[in-house]
């Protein structure tokens, strides 16, 4: 609950603080609001550092923080002799994952109030192609269903992201460390993007694959100029996949490891 509070007081700072960033300026725009929200997700305009490493230490571990203690004080065995193995992984996925959808949902479902009341009030647009004042492309041409489309796959790319931590901690035998592994992991991912950028060709694309912004905010990624609907998808979908697939072999050899040793 503690890291709950933490993170939203974190999301609403950064907010606000966006916010007097673009006034008066784009409080006129009827897009007004798209923007702000677009802005401060991850990876926008106005995310700021410390929103930046709230998202990526807080949201990965909320979740997954109890099967992380009881793998690492010694209560593991004694938990999976009573439940199994199954059992434990099916718990351990499911409240991790959900963690991370619901404390991201969370922070969208504090955005949006305090967006509507000091920036700009929602404005309903049927079907208008320019619904991002950036005119860099949508998920949908009805702005509610583009921002209604936003937050849910945004939340279920931070669920799949959290799942993964939680498979990369299962190795790590430090429960200090572990809290630490969303952030470190973010970070070389990222660094890894940027140095395949810098090089080009065929590494860069291929990078593209395990880039997490596909998943968390596809809209910053797109690698074509106004890209089509179909390729914030495409690479979302890609990503997702690339992470399910990555995740599960993990676990599995965790799991064989574990067997093993009897």
């Amino acid at each position: 609950m503690g890291a709950v509070v933490i993170y939203l007081l974190i999301i609403a700072g950064q907010v606000g603080y966006a916010i007097h960033d673009n006034l008066p300026t784009l409080k006129i725009n009827p897009y007004g609001f798209d923007y702000m929200f677009d802005a401060v997700q991850p990876y926008g305009v106005e995310e700021t550092m410390i929103g930046e490493i709230a998202v990526y230490l807080l949201i990965p571990i909320v979740g997954a923080a109890l099967s992380i203690y009881i793998k690492n004080n010694h209560e593991l065995y004694s938990v999976v002799g009573r439940i199994g193995w199954k059992k434990f992984f099916t718990k351990s996925i499911g409240l991790t994952f959900l963690g991370a959808v619901i404390l991201y949902w969370l922070g969208c479902l504090l955005e949006v109030p305090i967006i509507s009341i000091f920036y700009h009030g929602f404005v309903y647009m049927p079907h208008n192609e320019i619904i991002l004042i950036r005119g860099d492309g949508y998920f949908s041409l009805n702005n509610l269903a583009n921002l209604l489309t936003k937050v849910v796959l945004f939340g279920i790319g931070w669920g799949i992201y959290a799942v993964f931590i939680f498979s990369v901690a299962l190795f790590v035998k430090k429960n200090s460390m572990c809290l630490f592994l969303g952030p470190v992991v973010g970070f070389l991912v990222t660094l890894t993007g940027n140095i395949s950028s810098d090089i080009g060709g065929t590494l860069f694309i291929v990078s593209n694959i395990w880039d997490t912004t596909n998943i968390m905010n596809p809209m910053e990624n797109a690698m074509v100029q106004d890209p089509s609907p179909a390729i914030y998808y495409l690479n979302y979908a890609t990503t997702a996949v690339f992470y399910i697939m990555l995740t599960a072999v993990l676990l599995r050899i965790w799991y064989m490891k574990n067997v093993e040793k009897g």
